[in-house]
């Protein structure tokens, strides 16, 4: 059970001074002191990783995801006690004790795990007295913190995204213990090759949509998939080879095309992050093949994650450059995570072909005897709406990954879910002729249903563990390469 908190990190206000993009009904006074109280304690006992070969610590993900999506004190409790028991603790070794990261060292402790709980310390004292927003802007995205060797823009959106996804949850909920816990982990990491961020800033003759980008990384010779397929690759060679033999200079080509003005305006930015969810939904859900079962690949499901935090993060910024310069650091990574796993192509026809109308088991119309004064049958997928299931899926669901992309998708739906087909930003471009055509085969047939078919094949793939089932797996097998799918159903 959850014990006092005694170290001194509590100077550092761990409240939750703003409600999550969802904040769904079941949230209470209780759920939100205990949400604060068990973030806060997370911060001062555990360590960023809770492996050393970098198995991020998403302990403060579950408990936010589940908050937001109304779980109930006892339950986040049980989050709590089942993820902390495998944790390591925030000063790993009693060596690392005499770690002191100050103003003046601080750069020379960078990818340094064992300065984590050092990192920790400093970050908080630095948010307490500069605030949040400006503690991002001098050891994120100003220039000094971003030359070589230090590149800290870089590192916060390496490691699958895991130390941007941890400062997107601070930015959201006003929890300045998250944005220290967020820096650090941010410094301890070691950066991804620095010239996928090299991205030009000059306006190209015609800007593209994310979906043109997509479609000529596609079309690129440079940028096809390593071979041979290696079966057994670690994803951080996959992703040095991604880059390798010129790849990472095309990208970087190719994402100048994308045009993100150091001027941008605020609904510039509300386009781009609407183009990164929607097409991280299509990475996420339409990367399988037709009359195969259905894969989830758990390097794309990242980006669907991620991308749910653009919108908090760049509200927080100040400068229109900071602002661009997280949209020009966050685009190549997508693409660079995409070419990590094989190119994988978007079959977007395959995704609107799944149901529209999930259910978890024995919710079918066998099973559901309405009044005789009801009105409409919730047995009848025309009388039913699937997303109150859907969430009370993903609840019970034991991984944190679960819960984090079925809350990006029900964001989705309730921003872009009235969306017609077609109307997706870039799903037509001009062709050679001039005339308008498909980015993608099948792209103009996508509707806003694609969210809420997104999430009935996730919760179908990896089970309705709270009707019974069994919990299924993410995908592995990098599903962009053809012999990826020699085996298996």
């Amino acid at each position: 059970m959850f014990r006092p908190l005694t170290t001194t990190m509590s100077r550092l206000s761990y409240n939750l001074r703003q409600k999550g993009q969802l904040n769904l009904p079941g949230i209470t006074a209780a759920s939100k002191k205990l949400t604060e109280d068990l973030l806060l304690k997370d911060a001062e006992d555990h360590h960023g990783f809770f492996r050393a070969s970098g198995f991020h610590n998403h302990l403060s993900h579950h408990i936010l995801a589940a908050y937001d999506m109304g779980a109930t004190p006892h339950h986040l409790q049980h989050v709590y006690d089942k993820e902390a028991a495998y944790q390591r603790p925030r000063v790993l070794e009693e060596k690392d004790k005499s770690i002191v990261v100050n103003k003046d060292n601080w750069v020379q402790y960078l990818g340094n795990q064992s300065a984590y709980g050092a990192f920790v310390t400093f970050f908080s004292e630095e948010v307490k007295q500069l605030g949040v927003t400006a503690s991002l802007e001098k050891y994120v995205y100003n220039e000094d913190v971003n030359k070589e060797g230090i590149t800290m823009l870089t590192r916060a959106m390496s490691g699958a995204l895991h130390p941007f996804i941890l400062l997107g949850y601070g930015a959201e909920f006003g929890n300045d213990t998250l944005i220290a816990t967020g820096l650090a982990q941010t410094a301890i990491h070691v950066p991804v090759a620095g010239t996928v961020f090299d991205v030009d800033k000059n306006p190209p003759s015609q800007s593209i949509t994310l979906l043109e980008l997509l479609r000529k990384v596609y079309d690129s010779d440079i940028l096809h998939p390593p071979m041979p397929y290696d079966p057994d690759a670690f994803v951080n060679a996959r992703m040095k080879k991604a880059i390798a033999d010129g790849r990472g200079e095309e990208l970087v080509k190719l994402c100048g095309l994308y045009h993100i003005s150091d001027n941008i305006t605020d609904a510039e930015l509300a386009q781009k992050t609407e183009e990164c969810i929607c097409l991280a939904t299509l990475l996420f859900g339409a990367t399988g093949k037709k009359g195969r079962k259905p894969r989830l690949d758990f390097f794309l499901m990242h980006l669907l994650t991620s991308s749910l935090f653009l919108r908090p993060m760049l509200a927080l910024l100040r400068k229109a450059e900071h602002k661009a310069a997280l949209l020009r650091a966050y685009v190549p990574v997508m693409l660079l995570i995409t070419l990590a796993r094989g190119r994988p192509r978007i079959d977007p026809e395959l995704l609107m072909s799944y149901s529209d109308v999930p259910r978890p088991p024995s919710v079918g119309q066998a099973n559901i005897q309405p009044g005789p004064t009801s009105t409409g049958n919730p047995g009848d997928d025309a009388d039913f709406n699937p997303w109150p299931a859907l969430i009370e899926g993903a609840l019970y669901h034991p991984d944190s990954h679960v819960l984090k992309a079925m809350r990006t998708l029900i964001f989705a739906a309730q921003h872009f879910g009235d969306k017609g087909p077609g109307e997706f930003v870039g799903a037509c471009g001009s062709g050679p002729d001039g005339k308008k055509e498909e980015t993608h085969v099948g792209i103009s047939k996508v509707d806003g249903t694609v969210f809420v078919r997104a999430a009935g094949v996730m919760m179908d793939n990896l089970g309705w563990l709270g009707r019974g089932q069994k919990e299924g797996e993410w995908d592995r097998s990098a599903l962009g390469w053809e012999a990826a799918w020699d085996s298996g159903d």
